[in-house]
């Protein structure tokens, strides 16, 4: 996650806490953003948040761009899930045993939860028409859930 607090665009020149976001192939436009924001920051407030949160979008977009992923905008502050949180800690931490927990647990929930869904509609599935397509619903969300798991897993996430 990008902290803007961490490198001040102020600073003369990028460094490493903002490029290293970025392939070196997009280095050189991150740079020319930088070089724009710093000099227009100082002409009041006002100018000084523009150009800071176009350098963080531009950055941000850059780097979503590398992941082959949409820009969305960047989330307002207090908006991270959790789950990126808990992995930014272990890496602050050095302990990764309680993230595995708890992601694992959290997997196997779903797992559970929707096998036990897709069980109960499978045993009522022939009564009518209506309860068949409960089956196939809950059916759908068990192996669409155990697809992107098993995907992510795999390697094939994100």
């Amino acid at each position: 996650m990008i902290n803007p607090a961490e490198t001040p665009p102020d600073a003369h020149t990028p460094d490493l806490t903002i490029t290293q976001w970025v392939p070196a192939k997009d280095e050189a436009e991150i740079k020319r953003v930088f070089a724009d924001v710093r000099q227009v920051r100082g002409q009041s407030e006002t100018a000084k948040n523009i150009a800071d949160q176009h350098l963080f979008s531009t950055l941000v977009e850059v780097h979503r761009a590398s992941e082959g992923a949409p820009f969305t905008g960047i989330k307002p502050s207090g908006q991270i899930d959790p789950g990126l949180m808990a992995a930014d800690a272990a890496l602050e931490n050095g302990q990764i045993d309680r993230l595995v927990a708890n992601i694992t647990r959290k997997i196997e929930n779903g797992i559970r939860e929707r096998y036990h869904e897709a069980q109960r509609a499978r045993a009522m599935a022939d009564q009518s028409s209506d309860k068949g397509r409960a089956f196939v619903a809950d059916y759908v969300n068990y192996i669409h859930y155990i697809e992107g798991v098993h995907g992510a897993a795999g390697g094939q996430g994100h």
